[in-house]
């Protein structure tokens, strides 16, 4: 009976390790997802930057991305992300400098993102629009 007491403790330890091996993999796929889209716009692939983006709402639609190709994006810096793996969510603030191409003007932007945990295709995705950026 003893026996059976420990086994029984042994197995609830790794159980619980594991579910903490999961938590961190969903936290290193959201990481890499920020930094895919983040990079993304600092580099011009803005197709790629548009993959990431997912709404929940499937009746919302992206707005137009042509006129990215007026800016350059010089940096960006995670402020802050605030994952919720019980939900599924996560709220991050990424502060994004460029420059417009046209003028030489160098402008900050701060961008609020919501991400969702798509639990199917195990993948995070981003359920907010481009930064908005200023073009002219």
């Amino acid at each position: 009976m003893r026996n059976i007491k420990w086994i029984c403790f042994i197995v609830i330890i790794m159980l619980s390790g594991c579910a903490h091996l999961s938590e961190q993999k969903k936290l290193e796929h959201l990481d890499a997802k920020q930094k895919l889209f983040m990079k993304a716009l600092r580099w011009k692939s803005y197709e790629a930057a548009a993959s990431v983006i997912r709404f929940k709402n499937p009746a919302r639609r992206l707005a137009p991305i042509e006129g990215l190709g007026k800016i350059t994006v010089t940096s960006y810096d995670l402020i802050g992300s605030v994952p919720n793996l019980v939900e599924g969510t996560a709220v991050a603030q990424v502060l994004f400098e460029y420059i417009q191409d046209s003028t030489g003007r160098v402008y900050q932007v701060k961008h609020s993102q919501n991400w969702w945990f798509d639990d199917e295709s195990k993948q995070w995705f981003l359920d907010s629009d481009m930064p908005e950026f200023k073009f002219n």
